[in-house]
């Protein structure tokens, strides 16, 4: 250590103490005005700071300890004479008369800086009213994440990021603190007993200057980590709390107030030397304390902070309470954690009988899936806890859990009568996202919303999802995965394919569980409507969580009705129409029928799929067979021996608001397209034909397009030949089609490639060279190239010949 004199100071630089350059530059700019104020309260380095500015920008500054005598009348005329003056720890000089004619006496050329564990706050009035005072803070001292990783370096300790994080956090980057955890890991600190380093520093520094009834104070103020001052008039006893806490700021330190919710924190490692110090002295006083900071956190909301302090304070009935406002909030955002440590942490003897229990218990287990368990623990409870909002909350829980329980069995009828209204009955109103009113009443209205799309009546999931929403206050993790839940198996439902992606890629970005038994039934739903592979069904979900919103019971009936569709090989219709229980969901009755139809009429079984579809319509009470009926109408006339037209009924899929299926729309529309286009060119088809188009450009069908067999063929090679706006498109599933039957054609295509027979299929229509390179993501020379060797195989000269050529040879 280097060690220079300059009258009453030593200026020195340590090899153990870091240069922190933006302070001393903070300080450089600060002096410009005559008064500088260093204030934090001790361990901030604010000497060494001071020590190194004079060391390195004003050696030839005067240096006084305020512990000595008539300090301020050497600073005076130290200043009058133009030198600048560092008067450490000032506050024991006092903030006298000779203190303000100090002040005075300084500018900017000698400027007096001080060094204070308090704020002179009414001794620097004047001079902070004329702009005359620079102050740097704790705030400023404190050392970065940087600063901190230097420090502990220097100690021979190294640290990665995330320890330099959890150590700033713990330490608040208080440069005492950091030294004095330098060779500790990075949660040592948070356990600052009166015998560790950083405690006997506090107990020394801190503690030690302040009188026996304001330590007591602190001690009891200290077991919430925040507070109010009527908190803390509740745990001191003392009605100044006000003006001990600004006593304690002012001499002190260590207390910081927010500035959103005002609420008093003391410094993180002075706080566990509080309770350390509590403990030890007063351990019967704790319960109390506990409990009284528990029904303060509960009276503003804070219920995970209330059951914390009830379960220290060994108030059970307090905590139960909490434990079941903590799982209407999980039923927002879905962390179950602080209710479950709750329950986990009453005794069984404590509260064997209680309904509060029942419910915590049910819920858990239906979490896992587990009905039988859940009706177990729900016993003969009803839910009668005499104990006002409590006892609304937990009524409308153990509602939830009925509803749920319903569902699980298959009863939608039973699961809406154990909601009853649409809303719960609640007396509070939720003011925050995260309520346990907000949250009740959001998953409400999105369970609701499931059970009306299971009913069939999806007009009515808008509304409920629009309510969940509002008095969610949008915010609200869970039920934002609940209501992209809803909207996915409501487009599930209506056929709509477009939306069900759309919702489920809005699904997979708002998910907060894991929810891959309900994804992979849309995903395969998707694959075989668009005739792409079907993912790979997994063999087991055991260690998923509950699977969402719709039970294992009615996704497996969904997987197994898609699959169904997707399969090869016949089908018994004894066999389709028994998957239709007693009481079937719309939403499962609507895809069974689906998927039976599909096997019976692919085998020309009409009469079958009109069975069916009776057995659906008599399980399903809100099934529209209508389509169903339109569907199987429409296939018997297109494969009849004697032509006709297409039955007027069909015409309903030409009306702009049909509320008929879409998947099923597009199957009615493509085979009445066939029907009437089979007897020549006609409006009517074609009107058929465009709506089957536009609902394939959508969507993406290629399934029903599939299933219409050689129509299918005829019909799009006939729309090839005209002009339209969908030429591409027409050309696209020509070439999708031709690839289900290569193996038929195999014999006339042996001298063009894969490329060259899809090229081929866009020749008969309108589309120039440019349309067609835009269409097959190739540039004008590839194209060129290819058409030259199509020409050459099929020997002809021109695109007309090749066509015309192509035709006669079966392959357009």
């Amino acid at each position: 250590m280097a060690v220079h004199a300059h009258q009453d100071q030593q200026a020195f630089v340590d090899d153990a103490v870091i240069v922190r350059r933006r302070l001393l530059a903070a300080l450089d700019r600060a002096t410009r005005r005559p008064v500088t104020l260093v204030a934090a309260p001790a361990g901030y380095g604010k000497t060494v700071l001071l020590r190194q500015w004079v060391h390195e920008d004003v050696p030839e500054a005067i240096w006084l300890d305020g512990a000595g005598t008539r300090r301020w009348e050497a600073a005076e005329r130290a200043l009058r004479s133009g030198r600048a003056v560092v008067v450490d720890d000032a506050h024991l000089a006092g903030w006298g008369p000779a203190f303000a004619r100090a002040c005075d006496a300084a500018r900017p050329d000698a400027p007096l800086v001080l060094t204070s564990r308090t704020d002179p706050l009414v001794a620097l009035h004047t001079a902070r009213l004329a702009g005359r005072v620079s102050e740097i803070r704790a705030g400023d001292l404190a050392f970065t994440v940087g600063e901190l990783t230097r420090v502990v370096a220097r100690s021979g300790r190294r640290l990665d990021h995330e320890e330099a994080e959890a150590l700033h956090q713990v330490t608040d980057g208080w440069p005492a603190g950091v030294r004095l955890s330098a060779t500790r890991g990075p949660l040592g600190p948070a356990s600052a007993g009166p015998f560790s380093p950083t405690g006997s520093y506090l107990l020394a520094q801190v503690l030690d200057t302040l009188d026996d009834p304001v330590v007591d104070f602190l001690r009891a103020t200290a077991v919430p980590e925040r507070f109010d001052t009527a908190l803390a008039t509740r745990l001191s006893g003392r009605h100044d709390a006000s003006a001990v806490l600004d006593e304690v700021a002012h001499r002190v330190g260590f207390v910081t107030v927010d500035g959103e919710t005002g609420l008093f924190r003391y410094h993180q490692l002075l706080r566990p030397l509080l309770l350390s110090e509590l403990e030890r002295r007063s351990p019967d006083r704790l319960p109390g304390l506990h409990e009284e900071v528990a029904r303060w956190s509960v009276a503003r909301g804070d219920h995970r902070d209330g059951a914390v302090h009830a379960l220290r304070s060994r108030s059970w009935d307090l905590a139960l309470d909490c434990a079941v406002a903590l799982a209407c909030t999980a039923l927002g955002d879905g962390d179950w954690g602080p209710c479950d440590d709750v329950v986990d942490g009453i005794p069984a003897e404590e509260a064997p009988a209680d309904d509060r229990l029942r419910v915590m218990a049910a819920l858990r287990a239906l979490r896992a899936d587990d009905g039988l368990m859940a009706r177990q623990a729900l016993g003969d409870g009803r839910g009668a806890v005499v104990r006002g909002v409590t006892s609304e909350r937990l009524e409308a829980l153990r509602r939830l859990c009925l509803a749920r329980l319903a569902l699980i069995d298959g009863h939608v009828t039973e699961a809406r009568a154990a909601l009853g209204s649409a809303q719960p009955t609640l007396s509070e109103g939720g003011t925050t996202p995260l309520s346990p009113a907000s949250a009740l009443r959001a998953l409400w209205a999105t369970t609701y919303g499931l059970l009306a799309m299971l009913d069939g009546r999806t007009g009515e999931v808008a509304d409920h999802l629009a309510t969940a929403r509002h008095v969610g206050h949008g915010d609200l993790p869970l039920v934002s995965t609940r209501e992209a839940e809803v909207r996915l198996w409501s487009a599930v439902g209506t056929g709509d394919l477009a939306a069900a992606e759309a919702s489920l890629v809005l699904l997979r970005a708002v998910a907060v569980v894991p929810l891959a038994p309900a994804t992979s039934v849309v995903e395969q739903w998707l694959a075989v409507e668009r005739a792409t592979p079907v993912p790979d069904t997994p063999e087991s979900y055991a260690d998923e969580p509950l699977p969402g919103l719709l039970p294992a019971r009615f996704l497996e009936s969904l997987r197994h009705a898609v699959t169904t569709r997707g399969g090869e090989g016949s089908a018994h219709r004894d066999v389709l129409a028994a998957r239709l229980t007693d009481e079937t969901a719309w939403l499962v009755a609507r895809h069974e029928a689906l998927a039976g139809v599909t096997r019976l009429l692919a085998h020309g079984d009409a009469t079958g799929a009109t069975a069916v579809v009776d057995r659906a319509a008599a399980r399903c009470a809100v099934l529209d067979r209508t389509p169903y009926d339109l569907w199987i109408t429409a296939t018997s006339v297109l494969r009849g021996r004697r032509p006709q037209p297409a039955p007027e009924a069909l015409d309903v899929v030409l009306e702009d608001e049909t509320e008929l299926p879409e998947d099923l729309v597009v199957r009615i529309a493509a085979t009445a397209a066939a029907i009437e286009l089979s007897h020549g060119p006609s409006s009517r088809g074609t009107a058929f034909l465009r709506r089957a188009l536009e609902s394939t450009e959508r969507h993406g069908w290629r399934r029903p397009w599939k299933e219409l067999g050689p129509s299918a063929t005829d019909l799009l090679a006939a729309e090839r030949e005209r002009v339209g706006t969908r030429g591409e498109l027409v050309a696209r599933l020509l070439v999708e089609l031709r690839d289900e039957r290569r193996a038929d054609s195999v014999g006339l295509v042996v001298a063009l490639s894969a490329r060259e027979e899809e090229i081929l299929q866009y020749l008969p229509t309108a589309m120039d060279q440019s349309d067609l390179c835009a269409a097959l993501f190739i540039s004008r020379n590839t194209l060129k190239t290819h058409l030259r060797a199509i020409y050459r195989k099929l020997g002809v000269e021109s695109r007309r010949e090749a066509v015309l050529k192509a035709q006669r040879a079966g392959l357009l």
